[in-house]
């Protein structure tokens, strides 16, 4: 043999020992792990349950899903004849499986889950409540998922990344076992839970039982419309409802829908017609040479630039001052007053009052509010009733109420904060900005009270609390089964010494059989007072 091949099988040994050696190294150094796998054990983990973030309202009731009975994780490890019996008949008793079932599964001596109508008391068993998607509450507010779980609208979309990524969780339970995958001897199960049990998850506004409320008394009432229930004093929404309602399993059949099942017509613009009479109000009152005493006489319509513009008494209401047509809603009274107050100044009020100034809350889209940009006669006489190129969402025209009976202008919220990885974000809007001088506050609630008590908001008038607010009726403009389509609205408040829940009430083109936006306001209301 040369030197050459000597040396080259020299050169093989020496490399073959320092292979063998650092093997030998690895497995001194992980001596636990070499053990077990000499024993047939190894580690494993199985996925329990799962979720993404959940809603809550403002008192931390869970609003995206409801209860769909538990997921129970079985331990039957080394269980003996009599307690593997034990375990099959509870388990069998809890779910909608047959005894012999869970019996085989227990003899097999390895972790499962199953799903139990209850939660499953044994101690050889973990229950973790499980949760399907909400499809009865909420459903324009909280929007819907596509077949991929993403949110397509509402809260589900404006929030999809935080609810299915920083506040989603899971529950491992994580054991030692050998080949066959049974716990071994001696060894236990342990359960980690990522958060599934916390309360993570999205906090709104809203609350739950005034939502229920609303929706309840909407399905019998409104066939086409919305309502938004608000706290006057800090503008957070409380309840936020459309009609008529869909059915998240049938989205498909909505696509070529004429009753847009799917629009939240909550933040939909609508002409708002005599609400926005507390506009052109509040305008006059800030003018220091305005007398409200002053009267107006009504003769049925008035003329402006060569057109008659009726009164909806076709009659006349007669000699009436601001208090006067407030409450009967008289039009040429209120033109009159608009003509003399000015575009500018409309708009500038308008403006205090929040409309035009955002076009989402908390994420969610509104429309923003439309307000006409020509200053002729005939545009201002047509805004000062509310008409014309002039367009208010249900929220706008709740917030703008709000504002009016306290002086104080916030933007409506709808989120108070998000909570992940136990670490809690609050969501605050700017603090409030006084708009209105108590005076001027203290005779637009004079207002609003007249409109129910001594005029057409009669139906709002109620035994159980003072209420108080504005209705309006406005030509849309649009053609449904061959008849113009009319916006019936009442926007109120309660109670009406001290506001604390504001109410706007829209029927969008609501049939006779349907209740008045002001009756359903007091319904509203008096099931508020009840909770």
């Amino acid at each position: 043999m040369n030197k050459k091949r000597v040396m080259w099988i020299y050169f093989l040994f020496l490399c073959t020992s320092l292979f063998l050696a650092f093997r030998l190294f690895v497995i001194a150094q992980n001596g636990s792990r070499a053990t077990e796998a000499l024993a047939g054990q190894y580690t494993r983990s199985m996925g329990v349950i799962k979720r993404n973030g959940f809603v809550f309202d403002r008192n931390g009731e869970k609003i995206d899903v409801v209860s769909d009975g538990f997921i129970t994780l079985v331990d039957p490890a080394q269980l003996i004849y009599e307690k593997a019996t034990e375990l099959s008949e509870l388990l069998s008793q809890s779910s909608t499986f047959a005894q012999s079932y869970f019996y085989e599964k227990i003899l097999s001596e390895k972790p499962f889950v199953i799903k139990t109508n209850i939660r499953v008391e044994h101690e050889r068993c973990a229950s973790f409540e499980k949760y399907k998607e909400n499809d009865s509450l909420f459903l324009h507010l909280l929007g819907y998922r596509n077949s991929d779980g993403v949110g397509m609208s509402g809260i589900l979309k404006a929030y999809d990344a935080f609810l299915t990524k920083y506040s989603a969780a899971d529950v491992k339970a994580v054991y030692r076992s050998d080949a066959k995958g049974r716990r071994a001897i001696n060894t236990d199960i342990e359960i980690f839970d990522d958060g599934y049990s916390s309360a993570e998850g999205l906090y709104l506004t809203v609350d739950k039982k005034i939502q229920e409320c609303v929706e309840r008394i909407c399905e019998k009432h409104i066939d086409i419309g919305a309502v938004v229930v608000q706290d006057t004093r800090t503008g957070e929404i409380l309840a936020m409802v459309s009609a008529p309602l869909f059915d998240k399993n049938k989205l498909s059949e909505y696509l070529d829908s004429d009753r847009g099942e799917l629009l939240n017509r909550s933040v939909l613009g609508y002409t708002p017609g005599s609400v926005f009479k507390s506009v052109i109000a509040v305008s006059a009152l800030s003018d220091e040479n305005f007398d409200p005493e002053k009267e107006y006489e009504c003769v049925g319509y008035i003329e402006i630039d060569g057109q008659k513009i009726k009164c909806h008494n076709t009659s006349g209401h007669g000699k009436v001052n601001l208090k006067k047509a407030f409450a009967v809603s008289c039009n040429p009274y209120f033109i009159n007053l608009g003509c003399n107050i000015g575009y500018e100044k409309i708009i500038e009020t308008a403006s205090s009052l929040g409309v035009g100034k955002y076009s989402s809350v908390n994420l969610l889209p509104c429309a923003k509010g439309v307000l006409p940009k020509h200053e002729d006669v005939g545009t201002v006489a047509n805004i000062s009733v509310g008409q014309g190129q002039i367009l208010l969402s249900p929220l706008q025209v709740c917030s703008m109420i709000s504002t009016l009976v306290t002086g104080e202008y916030h933007k409506p919220s709808l989120v108070k904060k998000t909570v992940a990885d136990s670490f809690v974000t609050h969501y605050l809007e700017l603090g409030e900005k006084t708009v209105l001088s108590d005076d001027m506050v203290d005779v637009m609630k004079e207002l609003f009270e007249s409109c129910v008590n001594d005029g057409t908001g009669y139906r709002a008038k109620s035994d159980m609390v003072q209420t108080a607010g504005k209705t309006a009726t406005a030509q849309s403009g649009q053609i449904r089964d061959g008849k113009e389509v009319v916006h019936s609205w009442f926007a109120g408040y309660f109670p009406a010494d001290i506001p604390q829940y504001t109410i706007c009430v829209l029927c969008d083109g609501n049939s006779s059989e349907n209740a008045h936006p002001s009756e359903i306001f007091r319904l509203i209301a008096e099931a508020i007072c009840a909770l």
